[in-house]
């Protein structure tokens, strides 16, 4: 047995000061005089004796009670099963969490630095021929392995703060794989962390693989509650950027405030130049959406930066972000058969403006599919069956992002239009219908996105086209809505979503025998519309700490060519990257779980030219994990008890302001307390007491006189 305050031992010399007044206690006695005494000499004789017995039992109960408070506070340990103390080898897993939420202030300092100087004291505890395995939130590839004592205070010493988030149920299983390749008397497994609510969670799959016996210890330190303003995330208005072309950068503050706050700074970098400047206001319980004007001077890859101020928590006040501009919208024009001479020209000639639009036109019998996902703009024309392959490639393509504007020949559809339509949204392809005389349209539904900023004013009175022969269709499908329709609702021109991408269906043809449309002034503004929205290019950001992948079409990258990504502050740092050719072009693994935060790019070297001839492919954006930035954290007693209820029976969560931590986990690791059968015991013995004393002040029954 041993004692974790011996010092306290010393106060049991006390008990010796109820015994000595107990034996020269000296009470005076009163007389009372009797006529006759020698009928109460047989009771008081015996009255003397009983008394006796019970005062010194009353005594030995004062003295039990006292002792046991007293050893109690003295913390008596009893040496656990497979204890340190015994000759067998001990293994002992420890995690420390060096996630971005660790650089807070604790009562010792840093949180990782206090936590690193605990659990070197913890390991210095242990013999030489114990074994340790150290995990951090990064999970490296090197910390799967079992270390000597030497090998994991080195292993300590050089953490370093992180930008992973594991969930913590994954770190115990961790530590548990970890823990059975050790041949040892005893594991146990030690967690140095806030206790960060959103890291930690255990669902019942988790709890169905844990073992019961293995020994956890959770040791957290009190943090002060802080204020924290983040960049949650930001977007642009438009699916796509230009070259000379304004945009706005809309962005979203998140934070815990209690009070308002007004006039706080807001910036962007554009490729490492101050871009734009703005401020925001905060109010209590709400975010704060703000947005950044500026205007893309030059096409090409793109690091944008967006920053703000604030303190103590500093890690998420910059936003990474990556993405391209373009100089001008590529359009891929599929000509089928049924395309006249007229519609071909009449289309050529719409996106045929140099400045803006690349146009490729290809036929449908002789399709290059490669080129097809390098455009931005897709537009089948005249097509009367596209062929599965046809089809199967355009739904890639909307669904990776790009744009498809559909224009039926007239007369009879093939199957491949229902194929196409059905996996589009866009419901059935409807009957053709025609007219001696030409209707006109009843509705442009100028309210749809697409015609923002076409109009100044809302139009009231349109010259609207007119058709004589369409595919007639009652109503949208489920993912369209109207930009031309007849009076009646039957659509004409409509606009839909699938995937990242975009789709618009013309009900008629383009031919004048048909349809007025493409000699209308509607058209330019629709047609400039879709090329301008035409690709969801989107933000390329990632979280730090997590592996991804992206997909890079196959007309700039062949899978046989090395891809790396680099820093985009020009250092040497390279991370190769594996590839795999996939339908619709190259998929690119991430490994971003030991990569900061920041701005990062992705380089092609061809492996017919090498590496003089690398170019970028994609400019991304590396951010800490957005689930850090919320400050909240477990209680220690009710996250003890969600470990029970999980499975872990052999848990314990440790909790303190001071380095006494360290000498509790030490404790805790080699012994298991006493005091609360001693508080128990001491408990009992008063109880005793108090029906001893019952009993004596209880008076005995007069006697009668004959």
């Amino acid at each position: 047995m041993q004692f974790a305050h011996p010092e306290v031992l010393w106060t049991l010399f006390a008990l010796t000061i109820p015994v000595i007044v107990h034996l020269f206690s000296f009470r005076r006695h009163r007389k009372v005089r009797f006529s006759q005494t020698a009928f109460l000499r047989e009771v008081q004789q015996e009255s003397r004796s009983r008394n006796q017995i019970r005062h010194w039992l009353i005594l030995l109960m004062r003295l039990l009670a006292m002792a046991c408070i007293i050893l109690a506070f003295a913390e008596p340990l009893t040496e656990a099963e497979g204890g340190q103390m015994d000759d067998g080898r001990s293994a002992l897993s420890i995690y420390i969490d060096n996630s971005p939420s660790m650089e807070l202030e604790g009562p010792n300092g840093p949180l990782l630095e206090a936590s690193k100087v605990g659990a070197i004291s913890l390991v210095e505890s242990y013999g030489p021929t114990d074994r340790f395995h150290i995990v951090t939130s990064d999970f490296e590839t090197e910390d799967r392995r079992i270390r000597t004592k030497e090998e994991a205070l080195e292993r300590l010493a050089s953490i370093q703060p992180g930008y992973a988030a594991p969930n913590i149920a994954d770190v115990l299983l961790q530590q548990q794989d970890a823990l059975t390749e050790v041949d040892a008397g005893r594991a146990s497994a030690y967690l140095f962390t806030d206790l960060q609510a959103s890291s930690h969670r255990i669902d019942g799959e988790v709890g169905a693989l844990i073992d019961s016996s293995l020994s956890v210890r959770f040791v957290t330190q009190p943090i002060q509650p802080k204020v924290n303003v983040r960049i949650d995330s930001a977007w642009f208005d438009s699916p796509m950027r230009l070259a000379g072309r304004s945009e706005v950068l809309h962005v979203r503050i998140v934070h815990d405030a209690t009070k308002p706050v007004d006039d706080l700074p807001l910036s962007l970098d554009i490729n490492g130049r101050k871009t734009a400047i703005g401020s925001y206001d905060l109010q209590p319980g709400m975010a704060t959406d703000t947005t950044l004007r500026f205007r893309h001077e030059n096409a090409g890859h793109v690091h944008a930066v967006v920053r703000t101020e604030d303190a103590p928590v500093t890690f998420d006040d910059v936003l990474h972000l990556g993405y391209e501009v373009a100089n001008r919208v590529k359009v891929v024009l599929i000509q089928g058969a049924k395309a006249g001479a007229a519609e071909q020209v009449a289309l050529q000639r719409l996106f045929g403006d140099a400045s803006l639009h690349d146009l490729v036109p290809m036929s449908a019998t002789s399709l290059d599919y490669d080129m097809l996902s390098t455009g931005d703009l897709l537009v089948m024309q005249g097509v009367q069956s596209p062929s599965s392959g046809l089809v199967s490639a355009l739904l890639r393509e909307v669904t990776s992002g790009q744009s498809l504007f559909l224009i039926p020949p007239p007369e009879e559809l093939g199957q491949g239009w229902d194929e196409l339509l059905t996996g589009l949204g866009a419901g059935t392809k409807g009957q053709w219908m025609s007219l001696e005389a030409p209707a006109r349209l009843g509705k442009l539904h100028h309210e749809h996105p697409l015609f923002a900023g076409v109009f100044s004013r809302p139009p009231n009175r349109v010259d609207l086209p007119t058709a004589r022969g369409w595919h007639s269709r009652t109503k949208p499908g489920l993912r369209e809505r109207n930009l031309l329709s007849f009076s009646d609702g039957r659509p004409f021109v409509t606009a839909g979503q699938h995937g990242l991408g975009r789709f618009y269906l013309s009900a008629s043809p383009m031919a004048s025998e048909w349809t007025n449309l493409a000699q209308h002034a509607l058209l330019v503004p629709i047609a400039l519309r879709m090329a301008e929205s035409a690709r969801a290019s989107g933000l390329h950001q990632f979280t730090a700490g997590k592996n991804a992948e992206v997909l890079l079409a196959s007309a700039g990258a062949q899978a046989s060519d090395a891809y790396s990504l680099q820093s985009a502050l020009g250092n040497d740092r390279s991370v190769l990257l594996s590839s795999q050719a996939v339908p619709g072009g190259i998929r690119i693994d991430l490994p971003l779980r030991d990569l900061s935060p920041g701005d990062y790019e992705i380089i092609n070297t061809p492996e017919a030219t090498g590496p003089d001839s690398s170019v970028v492919l994609m400019a991304l954006g590396i951010n800490p994990d957005r689930a850090e930035s919320n400050l909240e954290t477990l209680d220690p007693e009710l996250w003890q008890q969600a470990l029970i209820t999980a499975g872990w029976k052999r848990s314990q969560v440790l909790s303190s302001d001071s380095q006494d931590v360290v000498a509790a986990v030490q404790n805790l690791d080699s012994s298991s307390p006493l005091w609360l059968i001693l508080v128990g015991l001491a408990l009992v013995f008063l109880l005793v007491e108090m029906i001893l004393l019952k009993r004596k002040s209880a008076k005995p029954k007069a006697l009668s006189a004959d």
